[in-house]
């Protein structure tokens, strides 16, 4: 696994991280690892050189901080970069009190067992919060980097208006962003981030699944994803055999859609969501051999240009 650096933060990163929304069992993911795997799957991370964890108080029902922290006991804390988030609870309920930022880092580095927390970005916050001329959030996260508390903060946001907002009104180098094959409006702000030496974490890069090659027209979803009606489906699909179709022969899907996004050096890294070891070594392999040729590149954005940048999908 080659590392990437986070912008000009001074931190390297793996090229694939560890996405652990779903490292515990949780409403959203009963079927999800228990305890045990949560720490063979982080250990197996580790291992095949992923150094970068992403995670939040509430992933997987507050379990996926205490589970990391489990698997990171010891000696094994130094091989990772650590970003957590600020704005919702273990319990599920929303705090964005400024005054409550250094308790909430204080507690997810307990959770966690590790004395700090690398990255810190306010998880997807409401627009008088991610606006830094209307409050003091980037303030009190900018102290806690000047105490040595944290190494970088920024923001999780979905689109290059909101990203640009973080850019103009605070010295956020931190930002994860949701961008893939299928979704790519902020990439224009991801440049510009990367150009100021920000570090970019690519978010659900696999649209919920989508790009994994698991889901086609005949597949039927359950839980969070029952929200997909069958015309939804088919309409999916379809866009997913067509991006397919743009790939060099011998490359999955999968290995695709991530190496499509590792092709531009403004993206640091990469987080597949991760439930199992089996995909978690899916994801290592799919990267083995580099960025994406650079025609293949060039047409896929082409495509979602003509096909997408309209009117986005909600995935």
């Amino acid at each position: 696994m080659h590392t990437r650096p986070f912008g000009t933060t001074g931190m390297q990163v793996s090229a694939i991280g560890l996405g652990a929304w779903q490292l515990g069992r949780s409403s959203h993911w009963p079927d999800g690892p228990d305890e045990a795997e949560a720490v063979r799957i982080v250990h197996a991370a580790l291992d095949a050189g992923i150094t970068f964890v992403d995670t939040a108080p509430g992933y997987a029902d507050g379990r996926s901080e205490p589970n990391i922290g489990r698997a990171l006991t010891g000696h094994r804390r130094n091989a990772a970069i650590i970003c957590t988030k600020f704005g919702y609870l273990p319990d599920g309920t929303e705090n964005w009190s400024s005054s409550a930022i250094e308790e909430s880092v204080r507690r997810s580095a307990q959770r966690m067992n590790v004395d700090h927390v690398d990255i810190v970005v306010l998880h997807n916050p409401p627009p008088e919060i991610l606006d830094g001329r209307r409050g003091d959030h980037y303030e009190v996260l900018q102290r806690l980097q000047d105490k040595g508390v944290i190494r970088a903060y920024g923001a999780s946001v979905d689109w290059s208006a909101d990203l640009d907002t973080v850019l103009s009104s605070s010295d956020s180098t931190a930002f994860e962003v949701r961008l893939s094959a299928l979704y790519q409006e902020p990439w224009p702000a991801v440049a510009r981030a990367h150009d100021r030496g920000a570090g970019t974490i690519a978010k659900v890069p696999l649209e919920s699944g989508w790009l994994s090659g698991r889901y086609g027209a005949d597949s039927v979803f359950t839980g969070v994803r029952e929200r997909w009606s069958r015309e939804d489906v088919a309409v999916r699909a379809g866009l997913v055999d067509e991006l397919r179709a743009l790939l060099p022969e011998g490359v999955s899907l999968l290995s695709g859609a991530l190496r499509f996004l590792l092709s531009d050096d403004a993206v640091s890294t990469v987080i597949p969501g991760t439930r199992s070891v089996a995909q978690l070594h899916s994801s290592v392999a799919a990267v083995a051999d580099g960025p994406l040729p650079t025609q293949t590149v060039a047409a896929i954005r082409a495509w979602y240009d003509e096909r997408l940048a309209a009117q986005p999908l909600d995935w």
